[in-house]
């Protein structure tokens, strides 16, 4: 039954449709507006850029193109000066660094104090020992 009264409510829209349009009523609701909007597409189609404006615009984006390319290779050299040199000043400066503490190290350590002047090998003590004991005389004046 739903299917019936579906059908019998489109029936009677489609009826009173076409009885509009006999009537001259003009376009059906949902085409409100069409022709404006067909004209407006119409005057965006006829201003579309061509195959000929697409060779300028190609054309300009290659010098562009070949512009910046020289612009970052020279920028790209000077990087690599300034990198250089960059590299040699720190090798500079740690070797200075490196100098500077050895020398600041040497000066730290105590100076030896100065030594009396000695020979470069010490003489031998000689010690004179007799190799026999002189015998003792016994002395008369000792006697009692």
């Amino acid at each position: 039954m739903a299917d019936f009264a579906h059908d019998m409510d489109a029936q009677r829209r489609l009826r009173a449709i076409e009885k509009r349009m006999a009537d001259g009523g003009g376009a059906p609701p949902h085409n409100d507006g069409m022709e404006e909007r067909v004209k407006a597409l119409e005057e965006a189609v006829k201003n579309l850029p061509t195959k000929a404006d697409f060779a300028e615009l190609r054309a300009d984006v290659k010098t562009g193109i070949s512009d910046l390319r020289a612009e970052m290779h020279k920028t790209n050299i000077d990087i690599h000066k300034w990198m250089i040199g960059t590299v040699i000043g720190l090798f500079l400066g740690f070797g200075g660094l490196f100098l500077a503490m050895s020398n600041a190290l040497k000066q730290s350590s105590p100076a030896p104090a100065p030594a009396i002047a000695q020979p470069a090998t010490p003489s031998p003590i000689i010690i004179n020992v007799p190799s026999s004991a002189p015998a003792v005389a016994s002395s008369p004046a000792t006697k009692e």
